[in-house]
Protein backbone atom coordinates (compact mmCIF):
# COMPACT_ATOMS: atom_id res chain seq x y z
CA UNK A 1 0.00 0.00 0.00
CA UNK A 2 1.28 3.61 -0.76
CA UNK A 3 1.90 6.03 2.12
CA UNK A 4 1.77 10.00 2.47
CA UNK A 5 2.64 12.65 5.11
CA UNK A 6 0.12 14.62 6.07
CA UNK A 7 1.53 18.34 6.23
CA UNK A 8 1.26 20.10 9.26
CA UNK A 9 -0.77 22.95 7.51
CA UNK A 10 -3.81 19.90 7.07
CA UNK A 11 -4.09 18.81 10.42
CA UNK A 12 -2.46 19.76 14.32
CA UNK A 13 -1.71 17.66 17.05
CA UNK A 14 -2.02 17.56 21.28
CA UNK A 15 -0.34 15.61 23.33
CA UNK A 16 -2.07 14.89 26.81
CA UNK A 17 -1.27 12.61 29.57
CA UNK A 18 -3.63 9.82 30.87
CA UNK A 19 -4.96 10.07 34.75
CA UNK A 20 -4.07 6.74 36.58
CA UNK A 21 -7.64 6.39 37.74
CA UNK A 22 -9.14 7.27 34.11
CA UNK A 23 -11.21 3.96 33.78
CA UNK A 24 -11.60 2.57 29.89
CA UNK A 25 -14.89 3.60 29.42
CA UNK A 26 -13.96 7.31 30.11
CA UNK A 27 -10.95 7.96 28.01
CA UNK A 28 -13.21 8.80 24.83
CA UNK A 29 -14.91 11.49 26.69
CA UNK A 30 -11.84 12.88 28.48
CA UNK A 31 -10.00 13.10 25.03
CA UNK A 32 -13.15 15.11 23.55
CA UNK A 33 -12.74 17.12 27.14
CA UNK A 34 -9.18 17.99 26.79
CA UNK A 35 -9.62 18.94 22.85
CA UNK A 36 -12.34 21.01 23.26
CA UNK A 37 -9.90 22.92 25.61
CA UNK A 38 -6.35 22.87 23.32
CA UNK A 39 -7.82 23.35 19.69
CA UNK A 40 -9.28 26.75 18.62
CA UNK A 41 -13.00 26.78 17.52
CA UNK A 42 -13.19 22.76 18.30
CA UNK A 43 -16.30 21.98 15.93
CA UNK A 44 -18.59 19.56 13.98
CA UNK A 45 -16.04 19.57 11.08
CA UNK A 46 -13.47 17.62 13.04
CA UNK A 47 -12.38 14.46 13.31
CA UNK A 48 -9.57 12.98 15.30
CA UNK A 49 -7.14 10.20 15.81
CA UNK A 50 -6.59 9.06 18.99
CA UNK A 51 -3.07 6.78 19.63
CA UNK A 52 -2.40 5.74 22.90
CA UNK A 53 1.79 5.70 23.70
CA UNK A 54 3.78 5.44 27.05
CA UNK A 55 7.01 7.52 27.56
CA UNK A 56 9.05 6.60 30.85
CA UNK A 57 6.03 4.38 32.14
CA UNK A 58 3.61 7.63 32.12
CA UNK A 59 1.16 7.33 29.36
CA UNK A 60 -0.12 9.60 27.48
CA UNK A 61 -2.81 10.15 24.51
CA UNK A 62 -1.46 12.05 21.03
CA UNK A 63 -4.52 13.14 19.25
CA UNK A 64 -4.14 14.24 15.97
CA UNK A 65 -7.45 16.26 14.49
CA UNK A 66 -7.67 17.46 11.01
CA UNK A 67 -10.96 18.82 9.12
CA UNK A 68 -13.36 16.59 7.47
CA UNK A 69 -13.59 18.15 4.22
CA UNK A 70 -9.90 18.31 4.18
CA UNK A 71 -9.47 14.33 4.81
CA UNK A 72 -12.03 13.70 2.84
CA UNK A 73 -10.59 14.74 0.09
CA UNK A 74 -7.91 13.27 0.80
CA UNK A 75 -9.08 9.94 0.80
CA UNK A 76 -10.39 10.63 -2.81
CA UNK A 77 -7.13 12.01 -4.23
CA UNK A 78 -4.64 9.30 -2.88
CA UNK A 79 -6.86 6.54 -3.38
CA UNK A 80 -5.59 3.47 -1.29
CA UNK A 81 -2.88 5.21 0.74
CA UNK A 82 -2.43 4.69 4.04
CA UNK A 83 -1.36 8.42 5.80
CA UNK A 84 0.55 9.45 8.64
CA UNK A 85 2.43 12.19 10.51
CA UNK A 86 6.22 13.54 10.88
CA UNK A 87 4.80 13.06 14.45
CA UNK A 88 3.27 10.19 14.03
CA UNK A 89 6.52 8.56 12.35
CA UNK A 90 8.90 9.82 15.24
CA UNK A 91 6.98 9.02 18.59
CA UNK A 92 7.85 5.29 17.60
CA UNK A 93 11.18 5.86 17.00
CA UNK A 94 12.95 3.68 19.63
CA UNK A 95 15.18 6.77 20.71
CA UNK A 96 12.13 9.07 20.95
CA UNK A 97 12.49 10.15 24.71
CA UNK A 98 16.47 10.97 24.41
CA UNK A 99 16.65 12.34 20.64
CA UNK A 100 15.85 15.90 22.59
CA UNK A 101 13.62 18.43 20.07
CA UNK A 102 14.06 18.61 16.26
CA UNK A 103 12.99 20.80 13.19
CA UNK A 104 11.14 18.85 11.01
CA UNK A 105 10.14 20.31 7.49
CA UNK A 106 7.63 23.23 9.39
CA UNK A 107 7.21 21.52 12.72
CA UNK A 108 9.34 21.38 16.14
CA UNK A 109 8.88 17.72 17.48
CA UNK A 110 9.92 15.79 20.46
CA UNK A 111 10.64 14.99 24.07
CA UNK A 112 10.76 18.10 26.17
CA UNK A 113 13.30 16.37 28.79
CA UNK A 114 12.92 19.68 31.23
CA UNK A 115 9.11 19.97 31.20
CA UNK A 116 9.13 15.86 30.50
CA UNK A 117 6.23 15.79 28.22
CA UNK A 118 6.25 15.04 24.14
CA UNK A 119 5.63 18.27 22.11
CA UNK A 120 4.62 18.68 18.25
CA UNK A 121 4.38 22.41 17.33
CA UNK A 122 4.38 24.12 14.20
CA UNK A 123 7.49 26.69 13.22
CA UNK A 124 8.24 28.97 10.60
CA UNK A 125 10.63 27.08 8.40
CA UNK A 126 11.49 26.79 4.94
CA UNK A 127 9.57 23.58 3.15
CA UNK A 128 9.22 23.19 -0.54
CA UNK A 129 6.03 22.02 -1.57
CA UNK A 130 5.15 18.24 -1.53
CA UNK A 131 9.20 17.42 -0.01
CA UNK A 132 9.42 16.19 3.34
CA UNK A 133 12.60 15.33 5.21
CA UNK A 134 10.60 11.64 5.99
CA UNK A 135 9.78 11.11 2.57
CA UNK A 136 12.55 8.17 2.81
CA UNK A 137 11.20 6.34 5.51
CA UNK A 138 7.85 5.94 4.43
CA UNK A 139 8.62 2.26 2.65
CA UNK A 140 9.46 1.07 6.50
CA UNK A 141 6.08 3.06 7.97
CA UNK A 142 4.61 0.49 10.29
CA UNK A 143 1.05 0.29 10.75
CA UNK A 144 0.81 1.81 13.79
CA UNK A 145 2.65 4.81 12.66
CA UNK A 146 -0.88 5.92 10.63
CA UNK A 147 -3.50 7.66 11.46
CA UNK A 148 -6.77 7.65 10.33
CA UNK A 149 -6.12 3.83 9.49
CA UNK A 150 -9.50 2.02 10.88
CA UNK A 151 -12.70 3.56 9.90
CA UNK A 152 -14.61 2.08 12.64
CA UNK A 153 -11.60 2.24 15.21
CA UNK A 154 -10.52 6.08 14.76
CA UNK A 155 -13.17 8.19 13.06
CA UNK A 156 -14.88 9.88 15.31
CA UNK A 157 -17.33 13.06 15.42
CA UNK A 158 -17.26 15.42 17.64
CA UNK A 159 -20.54 16.75 18.55
CA UNK A 160 -21.22 20.18 20.98
CA UNK A 161 -24.28 21.49 22.31
CA UNK A 162 -25.00 24.20 25.17
CA UNK A 163 -22.09 22.68 26.81
CA UNK A 164 -22.72 19.43 26.27
CA UNK A 165 -19.90 17.23 24.79
CA UNK A 166 -21.10 13.97 22.76
CA UNK A 167 -19.55 11.61 20.49
CA UNK A 168 -21.11 9.91 17.38
CA UNK A 169 -19.05 7.13 15.92
CA UNK A 170 -19.71 6.43 12.02
CA UNK A 171 -18.99 3.80 10.02
CA UNK A 172 -17.63 6.21 7.28
CA UNK A 173 -16.02 9.75 7.17
CA UNK A 174 -18.67 12.36 7.21
CA UNK A 175 -18.82 15.97 6.23
CA UNK A 176 -20.80 17.97 8.69
CA UNK A 177 -22.63 21.22 7.22
CA UNK A 178 -21.23 24.27 8.34
CA UNK A 179 -24.19 26.40 7.45
CA UNK A 180 -26.30 23.89 9.83
CA UNK A 181 -24.63 21.78 12.51
CA UNK A 182 -27.95 19.38 12.76
CA UNK A 183 -27.29 18.16 9.65
CA UNK A 184 -25.21 15.52 9.15
CA UNK A 185 -24.74 13.94 5.21
CA UNK A 186 -22.40 11.33 3.91
CA UNK A 187 -20.40 11.70 1.11
CA UNK A 188 -21.62 10.55 -2.15
CA UNK A 189 -20.95 7.24 -1.75
CA UNK A 190 -21.82 3.72 -1.10
CA UNK A 191 -20.80 4.05 2.22
CA UNK A 192 -23.64 3.92 4.60
CA UNK A 193 -23.75 5.48 7.84
CA UNK A 194 -24.62 3.12 11.20
CA UNK A 195 -26.30 4.18 14.52
CA UNK A 196 -23.91 4.75 16.98
CA UNK A 197 -23.21 2.13 19.90
CA UNK A 198 -20.64 1.80 22.17
CA UNK A 199 -18.42 -1.20 20.84
CA UNK A 200 -17.00 -3.33 24.35
CA UNK A 201 -13.68 -5.08 23.53
CA UNK A 202 -12.30 -8.17 25.51
CA UNK A 203 -9.26 -6.80 28.21
CA UNK A 204 -5.61 -7.82 27.18
CA UNK A 205 -5.06 -11.86 27.56
CA UNK A 206 -2.43 -10.69 30.57
CA UNK A 207 -5.18 -8.81 32.31
CA UNK A 208 -7.58 -11.34 32.31
CA UNK A 209 -4.87 -13.84 33.68
CA UNK A 210 -4.24 -12.07 36.26
CA UNK A 211 -7.45 -11.64 37.84
CA UNK A 212 -8.59 -14.63 37.05
CA UNK A 213 -5.59 -15.81 39.07
CA UNK A 214 -6.00 -13.64 41.34
CA UNK A 215 -9.49 -14.83 42.30
CA UNK A 216 -8.77 -18.66 42.28
CA UNK A 217 -5.63 -18.29 44.62
CA UNK A 218 -8.15 -16.30 47.37
CA UNK A 219 -10.58 -18.93 47.21
CA UNK A 220 -7.62 -21.66 47.77
CA UNK A 221 -7.60 -23.20 44.33
CA UNK A 222 -4.32 -23.91 41.80
CA UNK A 223 -4.12 -23.52 38.35
CA UNK A 224 -2.15 -26.66 36.13
CA UNK A 225 -2.59 -24.95 32.76
CA UNK A 226 -3.88 -21.57 31.16
CA UNK A 227 -4.44 -21.58 27.34
CA UNK A 228 -5.90 -18.21 25.57
CA UNK A 229 -6.11 -18.56 22.41
CA UNK A 230 -8.55 -15.35 20.94
CA UNK A 231 -8.71 -17.73 17.27
CA UNK A 232 -10.90 -20.31 18.97
CA UNK A 233 -14.02 -20.52 20.84
CA UNK A 234 -14.54 -21.09 23.55
CA UNK A 235 -10.46 -18.89 23.98
CA UNK A 236 -9.88 -20.03 27.02
CA UNK A 237 -9.08 -23.11 28.71
CA UNK A 238 -8.31 -23.72 32.53
CA UNK A 239 -7.43 -26.68 33.82
CA UNK A 240 -7.24 -26.60 38.29
CA UNK A 241 -7.68 -28.06 41.30
CA UNK A 242 -9.07 -27.37 44.66
CA UNK A 243 -12.34 -25.96 43.78
CA UNK A 244 -15.71 -27.37 43.53
CA UNK A 245 -17.55 -26.52 40.39
CA UNK A 246 -20.24 -23.93 42.59
CA UNK A 247 -17.23 -21.95 43.32
CA UNK A 248 -16.21 -22.07 40.15
CA UNK A 249 -19.44 -20.66 38.86
CA UNK A 250 -19.35 -18.00 41.70
CA UNK A 251 -15.91 -17.00 40.85
CA UNK A 252 -16.58 -16.82 36.66
CA UNK A 253 -20.00 -14.93 37.12
CA UNK A 254 -17.82 -12.36 38.24
CA UNK A 255 -16.63 -11.14 34.91
CA UNK A 256 -18.60 -9.03 32.57
CA UNK A 257 -16.79 -9.78 29.49
CA UNK A 258 -16.53 -13.65 30.11
CA UNK A 259 -19.19 -16.50 30.27
CA UNK A 260 -18.78 -19.77 31.61
CA UNK A 261 -19.14 -22.12 28.55
CA UNK A 262 -18.36 -25.63 30.05
CA UNK A 263 -17.03 -27.78 32.68
CA UNK A 264 -15.30 -31.20 31.64
CA UNK A 265 -13.15 -34.05 32.75
CA UNK A 266 -13.82 -34.07 36.60
CA UNK A 267 -11.34 -36.12 38.60
CA UNK A 268 -9.61 -36.56 42.07
CA UNK A 269 -6.53 -36.67 43.33
CA UNK A 270 -5.48 -37.46 46.59
CA UNK A 271 -9.49 -36.25 47.37
CA UNK A 272 -8.86 -32.66 45.90
CA UNK A 273 -11.70 -32.35 42.76
CA UNK A 274 -9.52 -31.35 39.86
CA UNK A 275 -11.60 -29.22 36.73
CA UNK A 276 -11.52 -28.05 33.18
CA UNK A 277 -12.90 -25.01 32.41
CA UNK A 278 -14.37 -22.85 29.17
CA UNK A 279 -14.63 -19.62 28.67
CA UNK A 280 -16.09 -17.80 25.98
CA UNK A 281 -17.45 -14.58 24.21
CA UNK A 282 -20.57 -15.98 23.85
CA UNK A 283 -23.28 -13.69 25.27
CA UNK A 284 -21.45 -11.06 26.86
CA UNK A 285 -21.83 -8.62 24.13
CA UNK A 286 -18.04 -7.66 24.40
CA UNK A 287 -15.76 -8.33 20.68
CA UNK A 288 -12.39 -10.23 20.74
CA UNK A 289 -9.98 -7.32 18.56
CA UNK A 290 -8.91 -8.48 15.48
CA UNK A 291 -4.96 -8.59 14.90
CA UNK A 292 -3.53 -7.61 12.10
CA UNK A 293 -0.48 -9.03 10.20
CA UNK A 294 3.07 -7.32 10.54
CA UNK A 295 5.19 -6.06 7.58
CA UNK A 296 8.21 -6.46 6.25
CA UNK A 297 10.12 -9.03 8.80
CA UNK A 298 13.41 -6.49 8.71
CA UNK A 299 11.05 -4.16 10.01
CA UNK A 300 10.17 -5.89 13.36
CA UNK A 301 13.28 -7.56 14.25
CA UNK A 302 14.22 -4.30 16.77
CA UNK A 303 11.33 -4.70 18.31
CA UNK A 304 11.55 -8.62 18.90
CA UNK A 305 15.54 -8.05 19.69
CA UNK A 306 13.84 -5.77 22.29
CA UNK A 307 12.10 -7.36 23.67
CA UNK A 308 13.96 -10.56 24.02
CA UNK A 309 17.03 -9.11 25.25
CA UNK A 310 14.71 -7.17 27.90
CA UNK A 311 13.43 -11.24 29.07
CA UNK A 312 17.04 -12.47 29.41
CA UNK A 313 17.64 -9.82 31.48
CA UNK A 314 15.91 -10.84 34.01
CA UNK A 315 17.18 -13.83 33.55
CA UNK A 316 14.09 -15.92 31.58
CA UNK A 317 15.63 -18.85 29.75
CA UNK A 318 14.26 -18.99 26.18
CA UNK A 319 13.65 -22.13 24.66
CA UNK A 320 12.22 -21.24 21.00
CA UNK A 321 10.89 -17.90 19.24
CA UNK A 322 8.96 -17.92 15.58
CA UNK A 323 9.27 -14.65 13.55
CA UNK A 324 6.32 -13.86 11.16
CA UNK A 325 7.07 -14.50 7.39
CA UNK A 326 4.94 -13.52 4.52
CA UNK A 327 6.19 -16.68 2.56
CA UNK A 328 4.68 -19.53 5.30
CA UNK A 329 1.76 -17.48 5.87
CA UNK A 330 2.93 -16.94 9.80
CA UNK A 331 1.04 -14.13 10.69
CA UNK A 332 2.19 -13.87 14.34
CA UNK A 333 5.66 -13.51 16.61
CA UNK A 334 5.89 -16.51 18.75
CA UNK A 335 8.02 -16.99 21.65
CA UNK A 336 8.14 -19.80 24.54
CA UNK A 337 10.42 -19.68 27.23
CA UNK A 338 10.48 -21.21 31.17
CA UNK A 339 10.53 -18.64 34.37
CA UNK A 340 10.49 -19.24 38.15
CA UNK A 341 8.47 -17.29 40.38
CA UNK A 342 8.68 -13.84 40.05
CA UNK A 343 10.35 -14.10 37.47
CA UNK A 344 7.16 -14.90 35.66
CA UNK A 345 5.74 -11.61 36.80
CA UNK A 346 8.39 -9.60 35.51
CA UNK A 347 8.18 -11.47 31.98
CA UNK A 348 4.30 -10.68 31.84
CA UNK A 349 5.36 -7.16 32.83
CA UNK A 350 7.55 -6.74 29.91
CA UNK A 351 5.30 -8.29 27.41
CA UNK A 352 2.43 -5.71 28.77
CA UNK A 353 4.91 -3.01 27.75
CA UNK A 354 6.28 -3.87 24.68
CA UNK A 355 2.28 -4.26 23.41
CA UNK A 356 1.44 -0.41 24.89
CA UNK A 357 4.85 0.36 23.03
CA UNK A 358 4.42 -1.31 19.54
CA UNK A 359 0.82 -1.58 19.63
CA UNK A 360 1.15 -5.51 19.81
CA UNK A 361 -1.56 -7.99 21.46
CA UNK A 362 -1.73 -11.40 22.89
CA UNK A 363 -3.36 -13.42 20.60
CA UNK A 364 -2.29 -16.85 22.05
CA UNK A 365 -0.90 -17.63 25.49
CA UNK A 366 -0.52 -21.32 27.04
CA UNK A 367 1.40 -21.57 30.45
CA UNK A 368 2.02 -24.85 32.41
CA UNK A 369 3.59 -25.25 35.58
CA UNK A 370 5.97 -28.88 36.03
CA UNK A 371 9.19 -30.02 37.41
CA UNK A 372 7.65 -30.19 40.78
CA UNK A 373 5.95 -27.17 40.42
CA UNK A 374 9.04 -25.03 40.55
CA UNK A 375 8.80 -23.79 36.88
CA UNK A 376 6.74 -21.83 34.44
CA UNK A 377 6.62 -22.91 31.01
CA UNK A 378 5.07 -19.94 28.71
CA UNK A 379 4.42 -20.45 24.61
CA UNK A 380 3.32 -16.18 23.89
CA UNK A 381 2.00 -15.53 20.87
CA UNK A 382 1.71 -11.32 19.28
CA UNK A 383 -0.01 -9.78 16.63
CA UNK A 384 -0.42 -6.22 15.57
CA UNK A 385 -3.29 -4.77 16.53
CA UNK A 386 -5.07 -1.33 16.17
CA UNK A 387 -3.74 0.67 19.41
CA UNK A 388 -6.78 2.77 19.97
CA UNK A 389 -8.42 -0.44 20.86
CA UNK A 390 -6.28 -1.48 23.95
CA UNK A 391 -7.98 -1.42 27.51
CA UNK A 392 -6.41 1.08 30.11
CA UNK A 393 -7.04 -0.49 33.12
CA UNK A 394 -4.78 -1.07 36.14
CA UNK A 395 -4.11 -4.63 37.43
CA UNK A 396 -0.60 -4.54 38.74
CA UNK A 397 -1.73 -6.19 42.30
CA UNK A 398 -3.48 -9.14 40.41
CA UNK A 399 -0.03 -9.71 38.63
CA UNK A 400 1.77 -11.00 42.03
CA UNK A 401 -1.07 -13.53 42.38
CA UNK A 402 -0.27 -15.21 38.99
CA UNK A 403 2.66 -17.65 40.42
CA UNK A 404 0.49 -18.49 43.87
CA UNK A 405 -2.35 -19.09 41.36
CA UNK A 406 -0.17 -22.05 39.73
CA UNK A 407 0.94 -23.47 43.29
CA UNK A 408 4.66 -22.73 42.55
CA UNK A 409 6.79 -23.82 45.01
CA UNK A 410 10.71 -23.13 44.59
CA UNK A 411 13.15 -26.12 44.33
CA UNK A 412 14.53 -26.79 47.59
CA UNK A 413 16.59 -29.67 46.74
CA UNK A 414 19.25 -27.35 45.32
CA UNK A 415 18.92 -25.15 48.03
CA UNK A 416 19.72 -28.17 50.14
CA UNK A 417 22.37 -29.56 49.19
CA UNK A 418 24.18 -26.04 49.22
CA UNK A 419 23.59 -26.17 52.95
CA UNK A 420 24.96 -29.54 53.62
CA UNK A 421 28.11 -28.36 51.26
CA UNK A 422 28.45 -25.35 53.39
CA UNK A 423 27.54 -26.24 56.68
CA UNK A 424 30.26 -25.74 59.47
CA UNK A 425 33.00 -28.24 59.69
CA UNK A 426 34.79 -28.72 62.85
CA UNK A 427 38.21 -30.39 62.68
CA UNK A 428 39.50 -33.20 65.24
CA UNK A 429 42.40 -31.84 67.62
CA UNK A 430 45.62 -32.93 65.83
CA UNK A 431 46.91 -35.88 67.64
CA UNK A 432 50.52 -35.41 69.20
CA UNK A 433 51.18 -39.20 70.23
CA UNK A 434 49.73 -42.49 72.30
CA UNK A 435 50.68 -44.74 74.61
CA UNK A 436 49.29 -48.97 74.85
CA UNK A 437 48.41 -49.86 78.47
CA UNK A 438 46.70 -52.22 79.60
CA UNK A 439 43.42 -51.04 78.84
CA UNK A 440 43.76 -50.01 75.49
CA UNK A 441 44.93 -47.20 73.82
CA UNK A 442 45.29 -43.46 75.10
CA UNK A 443 45.21 -40.15 72.65
CA UNK A 444 47.39 -37.13 73.41
CA UNK A 445 46.53 -34.02 72.03
CA UNK A 446 47.27 -30.53 71.96
CA UNK A 447 44.70 -27.77 72.58
CA UNK A 448 44.73 -25.10 70.07
CA UNK A 449 43.31 -22.77 72.39
CA UNK A 450 45.37 -22.99 75.17
CA UNK A 451 48.82 -24.88 73.94
CA UNK A 452 47.86 -27.65 76.89
CA UNK A 453 48.98 -31.31 76.04
CA UNK A 454 45.13 -32.79 77.10
CA UNK A 455 43.88 -36.56 76.61
CA UNK A 456 40.84 -37.12 74.05
CA UNK A 457 38.20 -38.04 76.21
CA UNK A 458 38.85 -35.79 79.61
CA UNK A 459 38.69 -31.96 80.33
CA UNK A 460 42.37 -32.34 82.10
Amino acid sequence: MKKKIIPRQDHEVYFFPVPEDLKSKQIRTYAIEQLEKLHPAFSLDLIFDLQRLVFDKKHWIMATVMNSETLAEYKILYEKTAFCTNTSILVHKKEFTKNGLTVVDDEQIGFDKEKNEPISIPVEAEKKDDTYALETELKTVQPWQEVFAKKKSRQYVAAMSTGILGMILISSILIIGAKDPGEIRPLETDMSIEPWTEVKYFPPAIEILARISADIFRAGGNMLRWRYDEDAEPFIEIQMRGLDALTIYQICGQYEYLSLQDIRDVWYDEGEPCITIYLGAERTGHTVINGGKFSAQSSILPMIVDLSSCLKQQKITIASETLPTNDSGEPFYTIAYTAKDWNLVRSLEIISTACDEFQLRVKKMDITIGNGNSILIVICALSWVDISNNIFTNFEDELDKIPLAFGYKEDVSYIATQSIMTAEIIPEPPVIGSIMDGTGQIIFYRDTGTGKIRIRGTND
